[in-house]
């Protein structure tokens, strides 16, 4: 089968790749700019071709004698118009595969607030949310698989959980953020929740991506540092704004300040797993739990782990 991953470079396609190839897939690298895109240790084993959504004419022949498309472009706070570029994206991906007749698409999202939460959405979710209707608004079948906050090294939720706990013992919390619960999940999960859904019959719809325990976001940072062996202390401090906060973390995490704002703006809701979907995972397989996901972050970090933070894959009987 050959498998179009657009988005390839980022973090999860860089991961996503080589779980591709080693279930004996053909993998199409889709990149944006094919001069910076050998830094992979799996180059040499795919097919790159040049994808930018925003440049379509590139895009059937990225599509030509493709099966099936993985579609991971998220552009984040990049830009004042990043929610215009990420529409227009979609749809232009939609067409072509539409165009290609492509079988299926796998979209990676966002997991989205619950129906009672009357707060209006964040940009960054509101963006990932018009994404899924716009590919499912064409003739391909698309599946959409909703993460939040993603545990693995290099993750940049996960980059901004490790700085603020590694550069900040003391963390003032804001009140607001000690009300929201998330729900992470673990990078070798989302792979192998990916990999899943390119196997058997296309569908369609969208389903939720968790490790199973809900808590709070300073209850993470207390757990992270706990791992990690790290001596930190939570204080709620009130009347702190979502952007007053990004605005202030911007320039410890190392990420554009736009990138930073979208992540905590998106913290002013409940981000969990709402009804249960079945079939997102083999029959047997274990999600990984919080502690372990970080410990396998941390270990790669170190360079004593598994490559990317990844836990071997493992398969146990069903509980």
């Amino acid at each position: 089968m050959t498998i179009l991953v657009v988005g390839s470079g980022g973090y999860l396609g860089s991961r996503l790749v080589p779980a591709l190839l080693e279930r004996g897939h053909h993998v199409r690298a889709g990149v944006t700019d094919p001069r910076r895109a050998t830094v992979h240790p799996w180059t040499d084993r795919v097919e790159t071709v040049h994808c930018d959504v925003l440049a379509p004419s590139h895009l059937p022949d990225a599509l030509d004698g493709v099966d099936d498309v993985v579609y991971l472009v998220h552009r984040m706070g990049a830009g004042t118009d990043f929610r215009r570029e990420d529409a227009t994206g979609a749809v232009a991906m939609r067409e072509a595969m539409a165009a290609a007749g492509t079988r299926r698409c796998v979209y990676v999202s966002g997991l989205a607030p619950s129906g009672d939460d009357r707060r209006p959405l964040s940009r960054h979710m509101a963006s990932r949310l018009e994404v899924e209707t716009l590919l499912s608004a064409g003739p391909t079948p698309v599946f959409t698989l909703r993460a939040g906050v993603v545990l693995g090294a290099g993750s940049t939720s996960f980059e901004v959980l490790r700085t603020l706990c590694e550069l900040l013992p003391v963390q003032p919390v804001p009140r607001w953020m000690r009300r929201r619960r998330v729900e992470p999940v673990a990078q070798r999960d989302v792979v192998e929740a990916v990999c899943h859904a390119l196997e058997g019959a296309p569908r369609s719809g969208h389903g939720d991506l968790g490790c199973g325990e809900a808590l709070t976001y300073p209850a993470l940072l207390a757990r992270y540092s706990r791992l990690a062996g790290l001596p930190t202390l939570r204080i709620p401090v009130p009347g702190v704004p979502w952007d007053l906060v990004a605005a202030g973390l911007s320039p410890l995490v190392g990420q554009d300040g736009a990138t930073v704002g979208a992540l905590i703006e998106s913290l002013q809701h409940d981000m969990v797993v709402g009804q249960p979907t079945t079939g997102l995972f083999p029959e047997g397989w274990q999600m990984t739990g919080i502690d372990d996901a970080i410990r396998a972050a941390l270990a790669s970090t170190a360079g004593s782990g598994t490559a990317h933070g990844d836990l071997p894959g493992r398969r146990h009987p069903p509980r």
